[in-house]
């Protein structure tokens, strides 16, 4: 009886211990990643055959606007070059006046964050909960708060398809049909790159032309 006890509380330890791992730290690098599409529903993608896409990446957000060409930047732009290529599109040059137009950018932004730490109101407990004790309704104890600084980081993809083809004229400016946000780890790492560009069309099969 005394080592099925035993064995019982070392099941339970072993449970709660379990429930209090954290989840997220288990996930793979392709698991923690995200892919958030949207597209315009009015339109009819199959009217569509002709693209050209951006020869630099976009680089967007709080810490400073600008382009990017590097050898990761080339890799995904041509990774979805292909992936439209797939889809049925035809590769044209800005000058041949593609039916859509594909944006890649790169958000990068930074956050300073402020934490209150209000010193433990232990001491007046101790005391008996304020000046005045015994003496009826006392005064509480009022202590200074103390504060911390810390930095968060977020950065990630960001692709949009523009409508060449149904410019508003009336209001002069061109309609994005479709967008996606890709967020999670390993999107700049270059052997994440083309699986990361895949599983987002794959989600977008309303695109496919062909």
């Amino acid at each position: 009886m005394k080592y099925r006890k035993i064995f019982a509380l070392a099941s339970l330890i072993g449970f709660l211990t379990a429930c209090n791992n954290d989840p997220l730290k288990d996930l793979s690098v392709e698991d923690s990643q995200v892919f958030i599409t949207n597209h315009d529903e009015s339109v009819n993608f199959k009217q569509f055959k002709t693209f050209s896409i951006l020869d630099s990446v976009l680089v967007v957000g709080n810490q400073g606007n600008g382009a990017s060409l590097t050898d990761l930047d080339i890799q995904f732009l041509t990774s979805v070059a292909r992936s439209m290529e797939n889809l049925g599109y035809t590769y044209v040059s800005p000058k041949d006046n593609p039916d859509v137009g594909i944006n890649v950018a790169q958000v990068r932004n930074a956050y300073l964050n402020v934490v209150s730490q209000p010193l433990s109101p232990y001491a007046g407990s101790y005391w008996g909960g304020g000046y005045g004790y015994g003496y009826g309704s006392g005064y509480g104890y009022g202590y200074p708060s103390t504060y911390s600084y810390y930095q968060t980081q977020e950065n990630y993809w960001y692709m949009e398809m523009l409508d060449f083809k149904n410019p508003d004229d009336q209001n002069k400016k061109l309609n994005v049909i479709w967008n996606a946000e890709i967020r999670g780890s390993g999107l700049f790492d270059a052997e994440y790159i083309d699986g990361v560009i895949q599983s987002v069309f794959n989600q977008s099969q309303y695109l496919k032309i062909n």
